[in-house]
């Protein structure tokens, strides 16, 4: 009962748009990573001021997509919510040269998880992990991977994209948080969102909207600003 009444209040969230504020980021600090097949990887790290080590964010881009996607989300968790963010290039996207393998791309998410572990001034035990479509299956399935990453969040993930599986990973996890995304009209991660809400046991967010926009694209619509707030403080309560 909790689970349905859940998925039916959510359906109205799009109605609700907070004011949007300007941002000033600090200074990115351009990040090369040699990944475990030799290939650099390459993304941009942003650390708060702070006296306090501080929680962090990995932000994982779409398919045929790069690291400016989530520009629009990056600033609300480094100046609005202090968290050190990693926005990375996946592999064969962006300034990360190669071709795409997803296999290895897994991988890569442990590896940055690593590196960013021993960042300092950052809180090793409170990592969570952001995608958008394949990027939300990498997140997932890195949140998974790894017991000591606090959260997901995933924007229209998939059962199944390009091998990259979500079902097992949430299954093996049920009792851990998660944050689920998706237009309602975007058939396929609609689907999977709600597939994957019933196999957890409830300690997860799932917020569906209207339209059909994809992955970082829901940032594009008249519920971006409620989007990216709902986002940022999840993680933060996560984070705690």
């Amino acid at each position: 009962m909790r689970k349905w009444i859940v998925l039916v209040c959510i359906l109205l969230v799009g109605l609700i748009s907070p004011a949007s504020t300007a941002h000033a980021l600090p200074e990115a600090q351009r990040i090369e990573l040699e990944a475990s097949d030799g290939l650099v990887l390459v993304g941009d790290f942003y650390r708060p001021e702070s006296e306090e080590p501080v929680p962090a964010v990995i932000l994982m881009h779409m398919l045929g997509r790069r690291r400016d996607d989530w520009e629009i989300l990056l600033p609300v968790l480094v100046d609005d919510y202090g968290m050190a963010v990693l926005n990375v290039d996946l592999r064969g996207h962006g300034e990360t040269d190669g071709s795409t393998d997803w296999a290895l791309a897994e991988e890569d998410v442990q590896a940055w998880i690593d590196w960013l572990r021993g960042q300092e001034g950052i809180n090793p035990d409170a990592i969570s992990l952001i995608g958008a479509s394949i990027g939300s299956n990498l997140a997932i399935r890195g949140w998974a991977n790894d017991e000591k990453i606090r959260t997901a969040v995933a924007l229209s993930p998939g059962l199944n994209f390009r091998s990259v599986t979500t079902e097992d990973a949430v299954e093996a996890n049920a009792d851990r948080p998660l944050m689920l995304v998706s237009a309602r009209s975007d058939r396929e991660s609609a689907i999977a969102v709600t597939t994957l809400f019933d196999l957890t046991d409830g300690n997860a967010l799932v917020r569906l909207f209207s339209g059909s926009r994809h992955g970082t694209d829901l940032f594009d619509t008249e519920y971006s600003d409620w989007l990216i707030t709902a986002i940022a403080e999840w993680v933060d309560s996560q984070s705690q």
